[in-house]
């Protein structure tokens, strides 16, 4: 399928992601993701329009997660390495929240261990928080149990992270107490 990113005279729709236009093909995006293929094909589909608006996105998570759809391969960084921690964390994190939104099950997963494998005290605050709200016990098991270490927690109290992440979920304090007790 990765060939058929480079016959652009095959496309058929647009995606235009903060005025940044990216040709796909409907087909592709159907088969791949339930969420495209209701929004393509469904009965209050965008069948006739050529080009459809995405919000809530920067264009390079969704440019991330089009490649993906097409290579089964996120983007990999400077060193083309992703173990050795040479992607943005920031990209990975948004593009665990795209998979979601789009039902890309084998993306989502990647970012997971992707995630889990790279917690820090700098991380593990925003990471819970969006395990929490994307519905992934194990990736948010795997952060109360880093975050509770009391080495880390010591640390992680004093983090804005940490703040924002109580002012928006106050349970996550509650279950990270418990773990820490």
């Amino acid at each position: 399928m990765e060939k058929l990113l480079n016959m652009s005279d095959k496309f058929d729709v647009t995606f235009e992601v903060l005025g940044k236009k990216i040709p796909a093909h409907r087909l592709i995006m159907a088969a791949r993701s339930p969420v495209f293929a209701a929004e393509l094909f469904g009965s209050v589909s965008e069948v006739d329009m050529k080009c459809i608006r995405i919000e809530e996105m920067k264009a390079d998570v969704f440019r991330a997660m089009f490649r993906f759809m097409y290579t089964d391969q996120i983007p990999s960084g400077r060193s083309g390495d992703l173990s050795k921690l040479s992607f943005e964390l920031e990209l990975v994190q948004d593009l665990f929240v795209a998979a979601d939104r789009y039902a890309l099950e084998k993306l989502k997963k990647i970012c997971e261990e992707i995630l889990c494998n790279n917690l820090s005290v700098e991380t593990v605050s925003t990471t819970l928080l969006l395990a929490d709200r994307h519905n992934c016990p194990r990736l948010k098991e795997t952060c109360l149990r880093f975050a509770s270490k009391p080495e880390n927690f010591m640390q992680l109290a004093l983090t804005e992270e940490y703040l924002h992440m109580i002012q928006a979920s106050p349970s996550l304090l509650v279950e990270l107490r418990e773990k820490v007790n």
